[in-house]
């Protein structure tokens, strides 16, 4: 029986190896066309002509988008433990950060799970997906209305489907083999608290977005919010390291919508990546090279 379960360990882990392997190698394709699409040199002169205060806007809003997921954790959290400290929650998710920049679909943020001491990790899980689950849906409303005003409005059909499962969520999760058995912790969901939540935070990380393309040439604020909605919408699907290179594809391409040229479109993409992923997930890196860093499973068995 202890062979089996090495084995099948040994198989989870070598697929997990091989899907990050894939998408490093994917990631490096992406950015191989991307460079033959668009010269260094035009990103790099973009990015010498580029409007520093229009970034150092974007990179200030970098606190408010923290706060939000924060906050949207900490909703959740609270739900099966009564009392947790701001530092812990904001804690657990810069770590989540360290470890969702090597998974798909960025499911590596499941770890903040792993970082709430004294808590069912159970309960704590089943939290991190359902955090996850509306974090992904958020992006789909924004992404599906632009599309239903670029495309078809046909794609509205889906904005409801959406909407509905959200809503419906709480009550689908008794019949999943794996959630039922916490349908008591998720029953005390407030969705429409946590929809807001979740929707502030995709705008925000559209404005971000739209102040960057500013450093490079002024655009009209309501065409670039459709096109960016529609580029995290694409930058969602998971065949990439944290969507490095398909996020700047799919920018150069719809980006051109706004008069916003190739070099421009993926330097803002680039700077982006910078402000909302690498900055969290450095910090994360350095907390856990600090000497007071351990789960909080390691900390509950101390």
């Amino acid at each position: 029986m202890s062979y089996l379960c090495k084995s099948v360990s040994c198989y989870i882990m070598i697929k997990k190896k091989s899907y990050l392997i894939f998408k490093i190698i994917i990631s490096i394709l992406f950015l191989v066309f991307l460079f033959y699409i668009i010269k260094p040199q035009q990103i790099l002169s973009a990015l010498r002509n580029a409007d520093a205060i229009w970034i150092i806007l974007a990179l200030l809003l970098l606190p408010l988008n923290m706060f939000l997921q924060s906050l949207r954790w900490k909703v959740l959290v609270t739900l099966s433990k009564e009392k947790v400290s701001n530092k812990e929650i904001l804690s657990s998710i810069l770590y989540s950060f360290s470890y969702s920049i090597f998974t798909p679909a960025r499911l590596g943020e499941i770890g903040r799970a792993f970082h709430i001491t004294n808590s069912k990790k159970d309960e704590m899980v089943v939290l991190a997906f359902y955090e996850k689950f509306f974090a992904f849906c958020a992006l789909m409303l924004f992404g599906l209305i632009s599309l239903s005003f670029h495309e078809s409005f046909y794609y509205l059909i889906a904005v409801v489907a959406v909407i509905v499962l959200m809503f419906s969520s709480k009550y689908l999760a008794q019949h999943l083999p794996y959630f039922k058995r916490y349908t008591s912790i998720l029953s005390g969901v407030h969705t429409s608290k946590i929809l807001l939540i979740s929707l502030l935070f995709v705008f925000v990380y559209i404005f971000q977005f739209y102040l960057i393309l500013n450093a490079f040439r002024p655009v009209n604020i309501f065409g670039a919010f459709f096109f960016i909605s529609i580029v995290m919408l694409v930058n969602a699907i998971p065949i990439t390291f944290s969507g490095l290179g398909l996020r700047e594809l799919a920018s150069v391409y719809f980006f051109k919508q706004i008069f916003v040229n190739p070099g421009q479109a993926a330097s803002a993409s680039l700077i982006l990546f910078t402000i909302n992923i690498l900055l969290p997930t450095f910090t994360g890196f350095i907390l856990h090279l600090l000497p007071s860093h351990t789960t909080a499973s390691q900390q509950e068995e101390e």
